[in-house]
């Protein structure tokens, strides 16, 4: 099993070297397989208005082929607009069979002799046209079923595994809390708990619509209800704990105020919190009192700490500070080479 940067990373190397490959990415759902997609086509330089996701089980068949009329005695089929525009000549382009496990056998079987042939009955696409498929596990209980063996054997099959990290990675650049992010680092099983018995899971899609989407203003029984609905009671009564008591962490201003003073947290929550809230906010002009900071923290924190803030700019990297640090500390940041 692959981590999604792992998938992302390895599919952008095949397609820029075989453009014709067809690459599909198979996991529980609300994984970041579908984010994942568009990383690709946005690393290959693709335009959005070139990427094309296609829910397979949304469609019938002639929705593909084009449908059939009669001209001067002979059967055409017209072709549908969202192949059509990606025909030989259009230049680069990705299209995303989402949910390709889930559809129809009449389906798989149209899938793999496009993915193979790469036209339908009237064009051919652009050499420069990318296919990517996404789908869940038999075992996930979301409607998918085994793909038929010829179309399996005309892709490359990629098993998303969970990673924090690059959940994390992806949450600071797409607008989520630092205290949602936070409270994952604290609790990583929650991440993707996914079991198909329960009607509400805790999953990066769950997680990150609970951190995005619901008011914080709501009082602590709505808030609470809301957070249930979307990754179940027991999830959302420790997120909610834990968002309680890292609200009180101290600000991120009295801590650059007076990094030699300010206390440090005893909670383990609360370290993460004060961790994570610095790392997303930091620049180079306040990255050296982060650290007089952070160095009076567990190990364990000061490495959340840095590695989120060397992920958002790469420059500290060649600061005094970080140079500093990282010997100091080589044992944990280096291996102890």
């Amino acid at each position: 099993m692959a981590s999604i940067n792992t998938i992302r990373d390895t599919a952008v190397a095949i397609y820029k070297q075989t453009p014709h490959a067809v690459l599909m990415a198979h996991g529980k759902p609300g994984m970041g397989k579908s984010d994942m997609t568009l990383q690709v086509a946005e690393s290959l330089g693709i335009p959005e208005d070139r990427v094309l996701r296609v829910h397979v089980n949304n469609h019938d068949v002639v929705d593909f082929t084009g449908v059939p009329s009669i001209v001067d005695g002979e059967t055409i089929f017209n072709p549908t607009q969202m192949f059509h525009q990606f025909r030989e000549g259009t230049g680069p382009a990705f299209i995303v069979f989402e949910e390709a496990a889930q559809s129809s056998q009449q389906m798989q079987t149209w899938l793999a002799g496009f993915v193979l042939d790469r036209c339908t009955t009237e064009y051919k696409l652009d050499p420069q046209v990318r296919i990517m498929c996404t789908g869940n596990r038999v075992e996930d209980k979301a409607g998918a079923k085994a793909l038929l063996s010829h179309l399996n054997d005309r892709m490359f099959h990629f098993d998303v595994d969970d990673s924090l990290d690059d959940w994390c990675e992806w949450a600071m650049n797409n607008g989520v809390e630092h205290l949602g992010i936070a409270f994952l680092r604290l609790r990583p099983q929650l991440l993707n708990d996914f079991d198909p018995a329960r009607r509400s899971n805790p999953t990066q899609r769950s997680w990150t619509a609970v951190f995005k989407e619901i008011p914080t203003t709501l009082d602590t029984n709505s808030y609470f209800e809301a957070v249930k609905g979307r990754v179940g009671e027991g999830a959302a009564a420790e997120w909610v704990a834990a968002r309680d008591l890292m609200s009180k962490m101290p600000s991120v201003d009295v801590i650059r105020l007076q990094p030699e003073k300010t206390e440090v947290p005893d909670e383990p929550a609360v370290k993460y919190a004060v961790a994570t809230a610095l790392s997303m906010t930091t620049e180079p002009e306040s990255f050296d009192r982060d650290m007089i900071y952070v160095g009076r923290m567990p190990k364990e924190f000061q490495m959340v700490y840095v590695t989120d803030a060397l992920r958002l700019n790469p420059k500290l990297q060649s600061t005094k500070p970080f140079i500093d640090w990282a010997i100091a500390n080589k044992d944990i940041f280096m291996g102890g080479n």
